[in-house]
C-alpha cells in the first residue's frame, strides 16, 4: 500500500506540524500500538474527562512524560487513561484479518505488578473498546516468520523486567528492540534514525491521535472499523533496488539540507 506524496516536515514532531498519516487498512508484516479504552471507563464504571488536545509546542515535549508521571515511576495519564498494547497483524482477509496483541495489564498498584499475556484476535479494528492503531514498523513477508518468533520471545522476555512503569513504556520500550533487532544482523540494513528515537515524542504524537478519536468510542458514533495511522516516527523495511537506494539518499540529503537551512543544525530524519 503507498502513501501519497507529501511535503515532509524537517523539524522534530509536532502536533500542530505533523498531520497524521492515514492508512485505508491493516498491512500484514506491521507491527501496530493499539491503544484501547480501559473496561471500567468505558461501561462507565469509572468516571474520567479525556483531554481534547496536546501541546503543539515541540519544546515543551520533552517534559511531557514527566508530567505525565510515566518517567517519575508513578505510570500517571499513560498508565490510566488507556491500554497501551501491542498488534501484529499476520493475515489479511475481507471480513478484517487476523494477528496477535502483545499485552501488559497492571495486577496491583502498591507495589506496581503486571501480568503478560498473549492474545491471537480476529477483526481487530472492530474490536468495541479500541481507539486506533498506530503502524510503527512494516517489514517484507519474506521477515514475517523470523519477525513473529522475534516478538514473541521479545515480548514476553520484557515483560520480565523488573521495574515495570506502564504498558506504554512497555510498548515503547518493545518497539524500539525490534527496530534495533532488526538492524543487528547486518545484510546492508540501516536505521538512520535508530540513535535519534524519542519516547516523548511517540507519547505525544500516540495521545493526539488517541484524544482525537476516543470521543468517538466513548460516545457510541464509533462506526465501521476503527481508524489506522502510520507513525511519524515508524520505520519502514524494504528490499531496495538500485535506483530506489538512491532515491532514498537523495530524500535524505534534501532533509539534511532542510534541517541545516531551517535549525543551523541535524535535528531529526524525517523521509517516509
Amino acid at each position: 500500500m503507498s502513501t501519497p506524496e507529501k511535503q515532509v516536515p524537517a523539524g522534530p514532531y509536532s502536533p500542530s506540524t505533523h498531520e497524521p498519516i492515514v492508512l485505508d487498512d491493516l498491512e500484514v508484516g506491521s507491527l501496530y500500538l493499539m491503544i484501547s479504552v480501559p473496561l471500567p471507563i468505558y461501561l462507565g464504571r469509572q468516571k474520567h474527562t479525556y483531554a481534547e488536545a496536546i501541546s503543539s509546542d515541540p519544546d515543551l515535549l520533552p517534559s511531557f512524560l514527566d508530567e505525565l508521571g510515566a518517567a517519575s515511576g508513578h505510570g500517571g495519564v499513560l498508565a490510566d487513561e488507556f491500554h497501551w498494547d501491542l498488534y501484529w497483524h499476520t493475515r489479511s482477509s475481507p471480513d478484517g484479518g487476523s494477528g496477535v496483541v502483545y499485552r501488559l495489564r497492571s495486577v496491583t498498584t502498591n507495589p506496581p505488578t503486571y501480568a503478560y499475556d498473549r492474545v491471537p484476535v480476529f477483526r481487530v479494528r472492530t474490536h468495541a473498546q479500541l481507539v486506533g492503531l498506530v503502524r510503527v514498523i512494516s517489514v517484507p513477508r519474506p521477515v514475517i516468520p523470523h519477525l513473529s518468533r522475534y516478538l514473541d520471545w521479545m515480548a514476553q522476555e520484557s515483560s520480565r523486567a523488573p521495574q515495570q512503569r506502564s504498558g506504554f513504556l512497555w510498548a515503547a520500550a518493545a518497539y524500539r528492540r525490534v527496530r534495533q533487532h532488526l538492524t543487528g544482523g547486518g545484510g546492508g540494513v540501516r536505521d538512520h534514525g535508530f540513535d535519534q528515537f524519542d519516547v516523548d515524542a511517540l507519547a505525544a504524537e500516540a495521545l493526539s491521535f488517541a484524544y482525537r478519536e476516543v470521543s468517538n468510542v466513548l460516545g457510541g458514533r464509533s462506526e465501521g472499523p476503527r481508524p489506522v495511522v502510520a507513525s511519524w516516527l515508524g520505520v519502514s523495511l524494504r528490499f531496495l533496488q538500485e535506483d530506489e537506494v538512491l532515491a532514498t539518499r537523495r530524500k535524505r540529503d534534501e532533509m539534511l539540507r532542510r534541517q541545516r537551512e531551517q535549525f543551523k543544525a541535524v535535528r531529526s530524519f524525517w523521509y517516509y
